[in-house]
């Protein structure tokens, strides 16, 4: 009896020192991660500081002004008859089946059979849209 008991404890002494073992490492892992993932969101905070910095260096009036000097020289004000209402607007252009006018070009607008299957020709694949909508 003295004898299980003995093996009964140091199975219970092996199965605590492994899992004090996997313990550790998950724990250095886990250590490791957070470590990266600190350093990851350093260098992001610093490359949005600099992009900040930029940008408030390329914003600066005393820069800008300059350049809309040299470059927007022969720009006006807007006249009130440049503003329209959106009833005004054109109304876009349709775009049409631009491959089905190629086909209908090439002769080749005819329905096609679809493999595989016994079709009439009534079932057969239309090759316009206007042949799809039947």
């Amino acid at each position: 009896m003295i004898r299980f008991l003995n093996i009964v404890a140091a199975a219970a002494l092996i199965g605590s020192a492994v899992y004090a073992y996997s313990i550790k490492y998950q724990t250095i892992y886990r250590t490791d991660q957070i470590a990266k993932l600190t350093r990851q969101i350093q260098q992001e905070r610093d490359g949005l500081n600099m992009q900040r910095a930029e940008w408030a260096h390329l914003t600066r009036p005393d820069r800008i002004a300059p350049l809309a000097d040299k470059y927007l020289t022969d720009l006006e004000m807007t006249r009130p008859n440049q503003m329209v209402t959106f009833a005004q607007l054109p109304e876009r252009a349709m775009r049409g089946d631009e491959i089905g006018k190629k086909l209908e070009a090439l002769g080749l607008a005819e329905p096609t059979n679809t493999p595989g299957g016994s079709r009439s020709p009534a079932q057969a694949t239309p090759t316009t849209p206007a042949a799809r909508k039947r």
